[in-house]
């Protein structure tokens, strides 16, 4: 047995995400020692020194592909340096990009990537190493939390909107406004919360649902965090009408499914569930923290590794398994 040691390199001095929590969150619940390694914030030589004190057997890296503040052949070629050691070394592509932000060969410096949507093959195909579907997880729960007055309101929406046209949030800016003109959305973070992001279990459990509007239908699989971390808290989720979706969860079960920006839809929906008598929150609770936990995700990654035939119990159609 190997007690292993896993880095995470990433944005840990700036932008403390789903990733990079989730990360340190799901090694120390499979049983592994973590150090989170700043790659902001720091000198390259300062990160390289860290890691090679820790000594571990992975890195988990995001954002390595940035043109700032390091020049990122320089970000290469430490990661080279690393690999060359034994050490294996991962890479978490989250966008929803049909085209990676670095398109070249990245085997020198990376053995295999994890992909939050469907095109492993042609992102291998481009980039020379192993690709895998590796969607975003939940935090870890005891249970649904406590009903908090803050976060009170009919639905919930946690998001960036736009009224720019054309710009990628407009569409769904447009709807959101409709429905903030029938006072039904509300809009977090607030000043009386500020952040919400780490305050994903309070406004899960206290607000009547959190809306959830899919992005970048036309790639695969793709889904970004919200339906895995509000329904993994305990939300009554509306989630648009989405193939990625039902791959994961199942609607009128764990989720509420409505017509893409369609708010008489919405308003129909929400008034059918109402209707029916069953615990929503505690059944998308209950299954996504046991398919779509961060110690799932996890021990995916150490499967891979230790050469186990990886799994995906969740999935209705594994037409991407990897042979």
């Amino acid at each position: 047995m190997k007690q292993m040691r896993i880095v995470g390199l990433g944005d840990y001095h700036d932008y403390y995400s789903a990733f990079t929590y989730g990360i340190l969150e799901g090694a120390i619940r499979c049983g592994a020692w973590f150090r989170p390694v700043p790659l902001f914030g720091q000198s390259l030589s300062a990160v390289e020194s860290q890691i090679n004190f820790f000594q571990p057997h992975l890195i988990l890296c995001h954002m390595i592909f940035n043109r700032q503040p390091h020049n990122r052949d320089d970000v290469f070629e430490m990661l080279r340096r690393l690999k060359s050691k034994g050490i294996i070394i991962a890479y978490h592509a989250g966008d929803a990009r049909k085209i990676p932000r670095y398109e070249g060969d990245i085997s020198s410096f990376v053995d295999f990537c994890l992909m939050n949507h469907g095109m492993m093959e042609q992102f291998s195909n481009i980039w020379r190493v192993p690709c895998f579907y590796w969607p975003y997880a939940c935090l870890y729960q005891e249970g649904v939390s406590d009903v908090d007055k803050r976060f009170k309101c009919k639905i919930a929406f946690t998001g960036a909107l736009s009224d720019e046209p054309g710009s990628v949030h407009y569409d769904r800016s447009v709807f959101i406004r409709r429905l903030m003109d029938k006072g039904l959305v509300k809009l977090f973070p607030t000043p009386e919360t500020g952040n919400t992001r780490f305050l994903t279990a309070e406004l899960s459990s206290s607000a009547d649902s959190v809306l959830g509007i899919g992005m970048a239908e036309d790639i695969p699989q793709y889904l970004d965090v919200r339906p895995f971390q509000y329904i993994g808290a305990g939300a009554i989720y509306l989630h648009n009408r989405s193939n990625a979706m039902r791959k994961m969860f199942q609607p009128d079960v764990h989720y509420i499914e409505y017509e893409p920006l369609d708010t008489t839809s919405l308003l129909f929906q929400i008034e059918r569930h109402s209707k029916i008598s069953h615990n929503m929150r505690q059944l998308g609770f209950e299954f996504a923290q046991k398919y779509h936990s961060t110690k799932e995700r996890m021990q995916f990654v150490l499967d891979l590794i230790d050469g186990k035939e990886v799994q995906y119990p969740y999935l209705e159609n594994l037409w991407w398994k990897q042979s």
